[in-house]
């Protein structure tokens, strides 16, 4: 009978994550294992390479999707202002993960999407793109394309987030400019009259 894990792969891939995070894709598997509590050995056991432990370590955090995309009490803009404020959050938690992984000279966008197709960025992608599909059909809102309403609310929330990691207006926007960027999405997306 088998030794039984002492660590996930859960585990061990949050530990990654944390390191590759700090110090990017340059972190040794020794310093990994460290802070694991584990030998490099069980990495290797567990991921060939270390590109393989690094892309397995890197996939995004996950996103309660039903939440985010749950219309509660909310319609019309006050309904995008929520999801779009919740994005921005997502694009903050996600943005340390997403730089380091960018910078790797084997990164492939297309490539990652392939091999991570239910990774929490792609899913919440799809998911946003039928929410969109729903509210159009419910007349919620107005004749645009669910795909690009959805990218819309996506590269503002990444925009603005990354702006942020600039530095940009002192690393936090004004919630005020926010909203009224959330205002000027919706007055495009907004049903007509009838």
């Amino acid at each position: 009978m088998g030794r039984k894990k002492s660590l996930s792969d859960v585990q061990l891939l949050e530990t990654a994550r944390q390191v590759f995070v700090q110090e990017g894709f340059g972190a040794s598997t020794k310093e990994i294992a460290r802070r694991a509590g584990v030998s490099e050995g069980v990495i290797y056991q567990r991921f060939v390479t270390k590109d393989e432990l690094f892309f397995a370590a890197m996939i995004p955090p996950p996103v309660d999707v039903k939440k985010l995309l749950k219309p509660g009490r909310f319609k019309g803009s006050k309904l995008i202002e929520k999801i779009t404020l919740s994005m921005i959050e997502y694009c903050r938690a996600t943005l340390p993960v997403l730089l380091p992984l960018m910078l790797h000279p084997g990164f492939r966008f297309e490539e990652f999407a392939r091999r991570h197709p239910d990774s929490p960025m792609f899913v919440l992608r799809r998911e946003l793109v039928l929410f969109f599909m729903e509210q159009q059909r419910a007349g919620r809102i107005g004749g645009v394309d669910p795909g690009a309403a959805a990218l819309l609310v996506w590269s503002t929330a990444n925009s603005i987030a990354f702006f942020e990691r600039l530095g940009a207006h002192g690393g936090q926007f004004d919630p005020v400019i926010i909203r009224k960027t959330i205002q000027c999405m919706w007055d495009g997306m907004r049903p007509e009259a009838r």
